[in-house]
């Protein structure tokens, strides 16, 4: 009997796609290779096009569905928390800390699933003034977030790179490489809990192949670096970024409310008092 591998691909506007490149990467675990999509420039902006759409669908979406959404997702990886255990197992985890790893996942995601309709009235604001007025900070989803995943095997560590900013409403194009197997593994429960097509997106590649067509590219809002990068590599980011004064936050903290912040635009409205 011949065995079929797999062929995975990354996951853009709710479907999954090839390399425009035609070109993979070989990851080996367990003496297996696997071969993965290597995204190239064309790929970004596919990806950024998807990300702009797939902005609009959730960023309008009520905070009970995203909660709702969210919760479902939860409710996927607990239905697939074998595979997962036996995935990570794979990459060299104990069974021990792979089923850690998934447990922490899911409360993680029922956490900010959680927080998806309280977010705004814990991160916003009525300001003290000496007027006859309210004046009110009113927070915003700040747009398309580019995440760069860590460097661990961890399906908790990806989850932590996606969910502050998903949670706000921003859509998000999440990029693995060392983590590119569950991460694309992951894309499949994505694909099963009712997210809006666009509003998630995953790839995997090199990075250093796309690190400018990233930074320079105008349409994506925010670039979350959650793998310590070399000192050149973020100043090239910083600088590039700078040109349409895009936010870069390396190492953002994935901690409580804290977490969100970083995705967020604050808004002030003033309104008067009345009698």
């Amino acid at each position: 009997m011949i065995e079929i591998k797999k062929t995975y691909k990354n996951y853009v506007g709710g479907k999954y796609v090839r390399s425009e490149s035609g070109k993979t990467y070989t990851k080996e675990l367990k003496n297996e290779f696997y071969e993965l999509p290597l995204t190239s420039k064309k790929d970004i902006r596919d990806a950024v096009t998807s990300s702009k759409d797939g902005y609009k669908k959730w960023s309008s979406t009520t905070p009970y569905l995203r909660m709702q959404i969210l919760y479902r997702l939860s409710e996927m990886i607990e239905g697939n928390k074998e595979s997962y255990v036996e995935l990570l197992m794979d990459h060299g985890l104990t069974k021990q800390k792979a089923n850690k790893d998934i447990d922490e996942s899911i409360q993680n995601i029922i956490w900010f699933a959680g927080l998806a309709d309280k977010w705004e009235q814990l991160a916003g604001n009525l300001n003290p003034v000496s007027e006859e007025y309210f004046n009110i900070s009113h927070q915003n989803p700040i747009g398309v977030v580019f995440s760069l995943s860590g460097s661990n095997i961890s399906l908790n560590e990806l989850l932590m790179s996606i969910l502050p900013s998903l949670t706000v409403g921003c859509s998000v194009i999440s990029y693995s490489e060392e983590n590119s197997v569950v991460a694309l593994k992951f894309a499949e429960d994505i694909n099963n809990s009712d997210f809006p097509s666009g509003s998630l997106n995953i790839l995997s590649g090199k990075f250093e192949n796309i690190l400018d067509d990233v930074s320079k590219h105008v349409e994506i809002n925010l670039v979350a670096l959650h793998k310590e990068l070399d000192n050149d590599g973020l100043k090239s980011i910083e600088e590039n970024a700078s040109e349409s004064v895009k936010r870069v936050f390396s190492q953002p903290s994935i901690e409580g409310l804290s977490s969100i912040l970083p995705y967020l635009e604050t808004k002030t409205v003033w309104h008067p008092k009345g009698t």
